[in-house]
């Protein structure tokens, strides 16, 4: 027997910062014209460790820039 799993009992699993980190990494890859391949972020980024994890996850090139970040 099978139940339905609501949306934010799963949200529960993840802090408030990951999260906001995950929303803004999504927002950032939705801006890229294109398919992106390449996350460029500053090496002082407050989601670093998020991010680079993600773009991993994702299959794109992780590079660390002094430069605006950005997915391209």
């Amino acid at each position: 027997m099978s139940r339905e799993i609501e949306a934010l009992e799963t949200l529960d699993e993840f802090e408030d910062g990951s999260y906001a980190a995950y929303l803004e990494y999504v927002d950032l890859k939705d801006k890229c014209v294109g398919e992106p391949t390449t996350l460029f972020i500053k090496d002082n980024h407050e989601f670093y460790s998020e991010w680079s994890y993600y773009a991993n996850s994702d299959g794109l090139d992780v590079r660390t820039t002094t430069e605006e970040t950005k997915i391209c």
